[in-house]
């Protein structure tokens, strides 16, 4: 029996599970031999997961937008409203656990990380209401990028 190619949706999620489990440090796809055939069959599960989330989201077109803070998987789909979820024009949405904290009115207004963007004669600042300045960037993603690690520290210290 000759092994036909696999089809586009096949091959895509092979790719994804081999990668996955590259990345965890996974034997399953290194090893031959058909121990480790349940190992791979997981990963092949994880990788439909994570394709299927993928043409969810892709499906949603640019409806759907994810929490400003890195590492957070929630999603707002704006053409909804969703209480709590808050819209900085500087950087984005932010869910509303990341939004209490970061931009509710607190006591001391220093505890309060409200970004926002001025102009120079040398380009753009993107700067925070607690007092943090990224510095001069060229590049928008660059100066939220910034905000975000700092917005990560301050999220860190007070967890």
């Amino acid at each position: 029996m000759t092994e036909t190619a696999p089809q586009p949706a096949e091959g895509l999620r092979r790719y994804v599970a081999e990668a996955m489990a590259k990345e965890a440090g996974s034997l399953a796809f290194r090893k031959p031999g058909a121990e480790w055939g349940h190992l791979r069959s997981v990963w092949l599960a994880h990788a439909d997961a994570a394709v299927n989330a993928l043409r969810r989201w892709e499906g949603a077109g640019t409806l759907m937008r994810l929490c400003v803070i890195p590492g957070c998987v929630r999603e707002l789909n704006i053409t909804q409203v969703e209480p709590g979820w808050l819209q900085s024009s500087a950087v984005g949405y932010a869910c509303p656990d990341h939004a209490a904290a970061l931009w509710s009115d607190p006591p001391n207004p220093r505890d309060q990380h409200v970004p926002s963007w001025k102009r120079t004669s040398a380009g753009a600042r993107l700067s925070c209401s607690c007092g943090w300045d990224a510095g001069q960037t060229k590049f928008r993603g660059h100066g939220t990028a910034l905000w975000q690690a700092h917005a990560l520290t301050w999220l860190e210290i007070t967890a």
